[in-house]
C-alpha cells in the first residue's frame, strides 16, 4: 500500500459527500416536513386525505426511527468496509463491488413510504386505528432490519478480511 502526503491542502472545489442512506434520511426528514406544510390540518379530528395532530405526531415517531435505524447501521457498515478495505491493494476498486445501499435499506424506506401513504389515506380506506397499527408494525419492522443487516455486513466483512486479499470475490463483495 502507497501513502499520500495528508499535508496537502484539499482543493477548493472538495466537498465532503454524503452517502445514500444519509440523502435517505434527510429525503424523510424533507418529506415530515413537507407533510406539515401541506397535508397537516390539527384542527380536524377526522382527517381524510391529510392529517390530523394525532396522526402527525405518530408520523413524526416513524421518521424518527426511521432516521435512527438507518444512520447508524450505515455507519456499521461503512466501518466493516473500511476495515476490510485496509488491507486491500486497490481499496477505491474493491468499493466499486460494495453496494451504495442495501437491499435492507431500500425497504425500510419503501416501509416508511408505505406507512405515509397509508396514513394520507381516507379515513373509510385506512381507519385511525388501523394507521396506528401499521405505524407500530413499521416502526419495529424498520429497528429490526437495519441494525441486523448492518450486523451480518459488519461481521462479513471481518470474515472476510481473514482471507487474503487477491482472493476477494466481486460476489463477496457485494455482500458486505
Amino acid at each position: 500500500m502507497r501513502a499520500t502526503d495528508d499535508s496537502a491542502t484539499p482543493a477548493k472545489t472538495a466537498k465532503p459527500s454524503l452517502t445514500r442512506p444519509q440523502l435517505l434520511a434527510f429525503g424523510a426528514f424533507i418529506l415530515f416536513v413537507a407533510l406539515a406544510w401541506l397535508a397537516t390540518d390539527t384542527d380536524a379530528k377526522d382527517a381524510s386525505w391529510n392529517l390530523n395532530g394525532v396522526e402527525y405526531d405518530q408520523l413524526r415517531t416513524l421518521t424518527l426511527f426511521l432516521i435512527g435505524a438507518l444512520l447508524p447501521s450505515d455507519a456499521i457498515i461503512r466501518y466493516g468496509r473500511s476495515i476490510l478495505f485496509s488491507d486491500v491493494e486497490d481499496a477505491d476498486k474493491a468499493a466499486e463491488y460494495a453496494p451504495a445501499t442495501t437491499t435492507a435499506q431500500l425497504l425500510a424506506v419503501g416501509v416508511y413510504l408505505a406507512a405515509v401513504i397509508a396514513m394520507l389515506a381516507a379515513n373509510n380506506i385506512v381507519t385511525s386505528g388501523e394507521g396506528k397499527q401499521i405505524l407500530d408494525v413499521a416502526q419495529v419492522l424498520i429497528v429490526a432490519l437495519l441494525p441486523s443487516d448492518a450486523g451480518i455486513r459488519f461481521g462479513r466483512a471481518l470474515l472476510l478480511k481473514n482471507k487474503a486479499p487477491a482472493e476477494l470475490t466481486k460476489g463477496q463483495l457485494q455482500r458486505v
